[in-house]
C-alpha cells in the first residue's frame, strides 16, 4: 500500500510539473530555431554581398551601358587578369547559386517555424522590402543566364554586344536592389 501511495505521488507530482517542463523545452528550442534562422539571415547576407562584390568585378571587366570594360582591346589591365576577363563569371555565378539555397533555407525556416508571415509583423516597409527581396531573388538567376548565354533567346553571340551591355547593366543594378532590400530586411528583423 506505502508502495501504491508513493507511485501514486511521484506519477501526480510529474504530471503537475510536466507542462512546465515542456514549456521550457519549447522554449529553448523556440531560441535555438530563432539562433539558426538569424545565422542564416546573416549568412544569406554575406553570399549576397560576396556575390554582388563579383559581380561589379565582372561588370567592370566586361562592357555595360558604363563602358567598353577593362578586358576590351586596348583598355586598362582587367581585373584579376585573363582570368577575370573568362572565369570570374563562374565564380560569380557560383556564389549567386550559393545565395539562392541560404535564402531558399532562410524563407523555408520562416515558414516551417514562425507561422510566417504575420507573427513578426515589422510593418508596411519590410513588407514591400521582403516583396522586392522576393521578386528580385527569383529574376535575377534568369537575368544572369540570359546576359550570359544570349543563344538561349536565339541571338548570336557575334551580333549580342548591345543586348549583353544591357543586360549585364540590368542584371548589375537589380543585384544592387535584392541586396540592399535584403539587408534592410534583416536589419528590421534584427532589431
Amino acid at each position: 500500500m506505502g508502495r501504491t501511495i508513493t507511485t501514486t505521488a511521484a506519477v501526480a507530482v510529474a504530471l503537475c510539473l510536466a507542462p512546465a517542463g515542456l514549456a521550457r523545452a519549447q522554449d529553448d528550442q523556440d531560441g535555438a530555431v530563432r539562433d539558426a534562422h538569424r545565422v542564416l539571415q546573416v549568412s544569406t547576407a554575406g553570399s549576397l554581398l560576396v556575390t554582388a562584390t563579383l559581380g561589379t568585378l565582372v561588370a567592370i571587366n566586361k562592357p555595360t551601358l558604363f563602358g567598353d570594360g577593362r578586358c576590351a582591346a586596348g583598355g586598362a589591365e582587367p581585373i584579376f587578369g585573363e582570368y577575370g576577363c573568362m572565369g570570374l563569371s563562374v565564380l560569380h555565378g557560383l556564389s549567386a547559386i550559393l545565395s539562392v539555397i541560404l535564402y531558399s533555407a532562410t524563407t523555408a525556416v520562416e515558414l516551417a517555424a514562425f507561422d510566417w508571415p504575420g507573427q513578426n509583423d515589422h510593418g508596411t516597409a519590410f513588407d514591400v522590402a521582403s516583396g522586392a527581396v522576393l521578386g528580385t531573388m527569383a529574376l535575377m538567376p534568369f537575368l544572369g543566364i540570359l546576359t550570359a548565354v544570349p543563344e538561349v533567346l536565339g541571338i548570336d553571340r557575334q551580333t549580342a554586344d548591345t543586348y549583353q551591355r544591357v543586360m549585364r547593366t540590368l542584371h548589375l543594378s537589380f543585384g544592387y536592389l535584392l541586396v540592399g532590400t535584403y539587408v534592410t530586411t534583416v536589419a528590421i528583423d534584427l532589431d
